[in-house]
């Protein structure tokens, strides 16, 4: 399996790096398309105002990309190797998320596919992972992540919806009846580290190792970027942020979260023994996530090169185009529809050249998981310290 992905990564990988050395016009497509498929969402998170948006603006709404259009667009598409699906919470479009799924996977030969879900709705959870699996291949891998942020009443506080919790733990037990029938189906958890649970960290991870059967335990920093809408109003664009309010203090400082990461690199240590393969690659990559996220915040600089836009993008649900979310709104590759959903013309475009060349430039830092993944693999001195780290803990 891991031959069949390296296969489908390699040339690609040696085409970015072409590309930020200015050896090759254009990158090749990215092998990894976030996409936010809506932007409505139950929660009411004190981390995210994204919820606010269509409150604000209703006509919004009306503006999401349907299904014929999503398949317009995979079908001008490259083959990918991972689908990330995303929002608002994916699953309030539980009728057709199998669809998009089943169109990522014949347009753009997707290899794996991740969701995660706020867990609000179990019984339309349930019905949206099982038409995805029953759609795609058994090839095809597919990674459901629940949203845990603390236990009982303290996840609530921080989700903003009373109730939550007991909605996790109703999700979870439904999921894992269906693990027992898809051998593609993994199961995940993930808490977003924030200054309000990040000293309840350990507690967690020990709630969920003794009461939630999982195939990992997934952590990430609770960060400030425009498609949260938690950002100062001052650097958003009028037309999509009218009157959404500012989150203040939602991300540890670099010395707070340091603290944490060592904590948290130990526990994915242990985490990745007698794990399967597939979840053992991922933990390793986690392992070097954690300390150059925690070096990030504490010098505010990058440690290795970004390639937003050309390894990764970020669909929105209106047919923008990003090259993550940190930088929403702010630059936009373009618009898909002004492109008759050719994401070729789209990606080659003028707009895009000139956002990869401000990627380029070093105007920005990040801890953003899905990018600094993929620029880990990019880089000679991370690949060897996560090879290192996958044998290490076997």
């Amino acid at each position: 399996m891991m031959l069949e992905y390296m296969k489908t990564l390699a040339p690609r990988l040696l085409g970015y790096k072409l590309a930020i050395m200015g050896l090759r016009k254009y990158p090749p497509h990215p092998v990894v398309l976030n996409f936010s498929i809506t932007n409505k969402c139950q929660s009411r998170c004190k981390t995210c105002n994204i919820w606010e948006l269509y409150q604000k603006n209703p006509q919004k709404e009306k503006e999401e990309l349907k299904l014929w259009e999503i398949q317009k667009i995979f079908k001008t598409e490259d083959d990918m190797f991972l689908l990330n699906i995303c929002g608002g919470e994916p699953f309030l479009r539980h009728e057709d998320i199998g669809d998009i799924c089943k169109y990522a996977v014949r347009y753009c030969n997707a290899k794996a596919i991740h969701s995660p879900t706020n867990c609000l709705a179990p019984e339309n959870i349930e019905y949206g992972v099982k038409d995805i699996l029953e759609k795609i291949p058994s090839n095809v891998k597919l990674t459901i992540k629940l949203s845990l942020d603390g236990i009982g009443k303290d996840h609530d506080e921080i989700r903003g919806v009373e109730g939550n919790f007991k909605k996790v733990q109703e999700t979870h037990k439904r999921l894992l009846k269906l693990k027992k029938d898809y051998p593609n189906f993994y199961l995940d958890a993930g808490t977003t580290v924030s200054t309000m649970n990040a000293h309840k960290l350990p507690s967690i991870i020990s709630w969920v190792h003794d009461n939630m059967e999982l195939d990992n335990f997934y952590h990430e920093l609770a960060d400030t970027r425009a498609e949260l809408f938690n950002v100062d109003k001052d650097d958003k664009d009028p037309d999509d942020f009218k009157s959404v309010v500012q989150n203040r203090g939602v991300t540890p400082t670099g010395d707070q979260y340091w603290d944490v990461a060592h904590f948290l690199l130990e526990e994915a240590k242990k985490d990745m023994q007698g794990k399967r393969a597939f979840s053992r690659i991922s933990q390793a990559l986690r392992v070097v996530y954690y300390e150059r996220a925690a070096w990030v915040q504490k010098n505010q600089k990058r440690k290795v090169k970004c390639y937003a836009a050309m390894s990764n993008a970020h669909l929105n649900p209106w047919g923008g185009l990003w090259p993550c979310n940190v930088q929403a709104f702010r630059h936009n590759l373009g618009n898909i529809r002004d492109f008759d959903y050719n994401f070729d013309k789209l990606w080659k475009s003028e707009g895009a050249q000139k956002v990869r060349q401000w990627v380029n430039g070093n105007h920005c830092h990040c801890p953003l998981v899905g990018q600094a993944m993929v620029d880990t693999i990019l880089d000679p001195k991370e690949v060897l310290r996560v090879l290192y780290t996958y044998f290490k803990y076997k």
